[in-house]
């Protein structure tokens, strides 16, 4: 293949030249058993093609999918909207991740569908999931927001009596713990007026910057991509509130505007629940995914148990981050983020680096480094009060950015001057200035 050179360009064509020798009409009807399973899958196979292990006649993958019941799960009655569009094979690939994760319940999940797309909704009912299609509104971003607002507004009048819901995408794939994630974190949400979603994404949670499974952040930053939804919030907040057809606006950028955050925060996980793999779309191609989702790590346990749940509280986190600071180690800010051995080769320390943030707004040298960091660099996501977290080399990693940040206080009287990097005016790789 043909890499393009940006992100809004498409690589040179490729041409493929392949020769197909067609089979007699007997030969492609498979001798399957004689069950209602059976028969919705022939029928699907006799409609569809290139769903391969699923129309395979002699080893076809099952249907009815029997995941282990979820101990301890809290979240029994909460409802899934899957947010699709007319991308059947994600969808059918997303389905199957979720339906065979511990805790999963066919009937308690909803396929919404923007645009009245029959294969998506067949691949829905195929699994045993209920489909729901409805006529597009708006063009473009205004008509993502619009199909979201439609799912939400659909899941929460089809359980009438769900507290919660679990809102997410056809091109995700669940780790096993997923709804396991969600119960063990639902009760921070119900009780802490300070948060207002958690979600099983981390922005920032690569294979180099992403270590812990049992470790939890708040962020100010909405992170969606599979996410937990409370239904006052939706009912008294963002429904009333939602973007009108009419306005281009990216929903989750939306959530993001501090008039509907309201200085609340998410729950994220340092190790994500949800693994993008979704290469096309209004907002997505190829070279996009393999820059900023494909090296995503996610979780592969089934059991993960998170730990000190009760210090994501308001007041419980930051006396977490008090004692993480004052155990830290400075790095030496003489050298350049963007140098490999920045971060010394040594397990199991804290370390902490400081960058020039002036404002609260102020994320120029934030996204320099986030580049050098090889992470999301496109905006500023994952903070807490001018304060990022994440493993580098098997550490952690604390980047304060100053003087904005309140955790200035808990730093020794003598720290280094903190890094600017400047945002270049080519395309050379940032270099470390000190500030003028």
């Amino acid at each position: 293949h043909h890499r393009s050179a940006t992100l809004d360009q498409w690589g040179d064509p490729v041409t493929l030249t392949v020769t197909i020798k067609p089979l007699p009409l007997v030969a492609s009807v498979c001798d399957w058993a004689h069950t209602a399973e059976s028969k919705r899958r022939q029928q699907f196979c006799d409609k569809y093609e290139g769903y391969f292990s699923l129309c395979h006649c002699t080893d076809p993958s099952p249907l009815l999918l029997h995941p282990e019941p979820l101990k301890k799960n809290i979240i029994v009655d909460t409802p899934v909207a899957v947010i699709a569009s007319n991308r059947p094979k994600y969808l059918f690939r997303m389905l199957r991740t979720l339906l065979s994760t511990s805790g999963s319940d066919p009937t308690m999940t909803t396929v919404f569908i923007d645009g009245e797309y029959e294969e998506p909704a067949d691949v829905a009912r195929l699994l045993g999931v209920r489909a729901v299609t409805h006529n597009p509104v708006g063009e473009k971003n205004a008509r993502i927001s619009q199909h979201y607002k439609a799912a939400m507004v659909g899941i929460f009048n089809l359980y009438p009596s769900a507290e919660f819901a679990i809102i997410i995408e056809e091109d995700l794939d669940v780790a096993p713990d997923f709804f396991s994630y969600f119960s063990q974190t639902m009760p921070l949400l119900r009780t802490d007026s300070s948060l207002y979603c958690v979600s099983a994404w981390n922005d920032q949670g690569y294979e180099h910057t992403a270590e812990d499974v049992t470790m939890l952040y708040r962020v100010e930053t909405m992170p969606g991509l599979g996410w937990l939804l409370k239904r006052s919030l939706f009912k008294d907040e963002l429904e009333p509130a939602w973007p009108s057809p009419d306005k281009h606006w990216d929903w989750d950028m939306w959530m993001r505007t501090s008039g509907i955050r309201k200085d609340r925060e998410c729950i994220i996980p340092d190790v994500s629940r949800t693994y993008h793999f979704g290469s096309t779309g209004l907002n997505m191609n190829p070279y996009f995914q393999e820059t900023y989702f494909a090296k995503h790590k996610v979780n592969t346990l089934p059991n993960a148990q998170l730990a000190h749940v009760e210090r994501l509280s308001r007041g419980g986190y930051e006396e977490l981050l008090q004692l993480l600071i004052k155990a830290g180690r400075m790095l030496d800010h003489g050298n350049s983020p963007c140098d490999k051995d920045f971060v010394p080769d040594v397990k199991d320390r804290i370390n902490i680096m400081l960058i020039q943030m002036k404002t609260q707004s102020d994320f120029e040298t934030w996204l320099q480094v986030a580049k050098c960091f090889k992470i999301w660099d496109l905006d500023a996501r994952g903070f807490h009060k001018g304060l990022w977290r994440m493993w580098f080399k098997s550490s952690q990693l604390l980047i304060i950015g100053l003087p904005y940040s309140p955790y200035s206080k808990f730093l020794p009287k003598t720290t280094p001057t903190p890094i600017y990097l400047p945002k270049p005016t080519t395309a050379a790789a940032p270099v470390s200035t000190k500030p003028g």
